[in-house]
C-alpha cells in the first residue's frame, strides 16, 4: 500500500510539474504575440516604411498620366504641359502633407525627353535591367511597332506559343510594324511576346492587343524618366530619386 501511495504522489508532483512548465511556455508565447503586435503596430505607423513608398507610387503613377495627357504640336509644348499637371500635382500633395504635419516636394526631370535619350528594351528601361524578358502573356492577337535608335546586335523579338517560336531580328536603327496577321501566318495560337538582348537596343515600342482571356493591352516605353521626392515629418527626412518608365 506504501508503494502505490508513494507512486500515486510521485505522478502527482510529475502532473503539477507538467502544468506549471506549460503555464511559463504558454506565459511566454503570450508575451511574444503581444510583443510582435506592438512591433508591428508601431511599424504601421512608421511613415518612412508605408508614406514615403505610397508617396513614391502616386507619383509615378501621375508622371504617367500626365505624360499620356501631354497633347501638343510639339515635344516643347507637350513638355511644357506635362511639367503643368506635375506642378498642379506638387502642390495638392504638399497641401495634403502640411495639414498632417509634414512636407514634401516633387522635382521632375525631363532630361531624357528633352534629348531623345529613348529607353533600353530591358524589363525596367535601363541599361542595367533584364535583357531577356517576357513583355505579354497569353495573347490572342498583337500589333508590334518599334522604332530603334541605337542597336549593338543581335536583338530580336521572339514569340512563342506551346509548341514553336518565331523570332523577328533586328540589325540596324529604324522603324518596323510587325502586324497581327504576320504573326499568325507564323503562330496560329496563344503566345508569348518576349525582348531577347533588350540591352543592347534603345528606342522606343508599343504592343496592342488582346489576351486569350478578354483583356486589352497596351505595353509601351518612350523614355525613363526621374523624379526626385522630398519627404519630412517632425521624425523623419527622406529624399530620394526614382526612375519612371513612360507612357506605361
Amino acid at each position: 500500500m506504501e508503494i502505490i501511495e508513494n507512486e500515486k504522489a510521485q505522478f502527482m508532483l510529475l502532473a503539477g510539474f507538467i502544468i506549471a512548465i506549460g503555464l511559463v511556455i504558454t506565459t511566454a508565447l503570450l508575451n511574444n504575440i503581444i510583443f510582435q503586435g506592438n512591433m508591428a503596430g508601431e511599424a504601421g505607423s512608421d511613415p518612412l516604411k508605408y508614406d514615403v513608398v505610397n508617396m513614391m507610387q502616386i507619383t509615378a503613377d501621375e508622371m504617367k498620366s500626365a505624360y499620356r495627357n501631354a497633347n501638343g504640336t510639339s515635344d516643347s509644348l507637350k513638355i511644357a504641359n506635362f511639367s503643368r499637371q506635375m506642378q498642379n500635382f506638387n502642390g495638392n500633395l504638399s497641401k495634403i502633407y502640411a495639414l498632417r504635419g509634414g512636407g514634401i516636394n516633387v522635382v521632375n526631370d525631363t532630361s531624357n525627353w528633352n534629348n531623345y535619350r529613348y529607353a533600353n528594351f530591358t524589363n525596367n528601361g535601363m541599361a542595367n535591367g533584364a535583357a531577356n524578358w517576357t513583355v505579354i502573356e497569353s495573347v490572342n492577337n498583337a500589333t508590334i511597332v518599334v522604332n530603334i535608335s541605337t542597336i549593338t546586335p543581335p536583338f530580336n523579338i521572339s514569340i512563342t506559343n506551346s509548341t514553336k517560336t518565331w523570332q523577328i531580328n533586328f540589325t540596324s536603327p529604324g522603324n518596323s510594324i510587325v502586324s497581327n496577321s504576320q504573326i499568325k501566318a507564323n503562330i496560329t495560337s496563344a503566345y508569348n511576346i518576349s525582348f531577347v538582348n533588350g540591352a543592347n537596343v534603345a528606342g522606343n515600342y508599343s504592343i496592342t492587343g488582346n489576351t486569350t482571356y478578354g483583356r486589352t493591352f497596351i505595353r509601351a516605353r518612350d523614355y525613363i524618366l526621374n523624379a526626385t521626392v522630398t519627404f519630412s515629418t517632425s521624425k523623419v527626412r527622406a529624399n530620394l530619386t526614382i526612375p519612371v518608365s513612360v507612357p506605361w
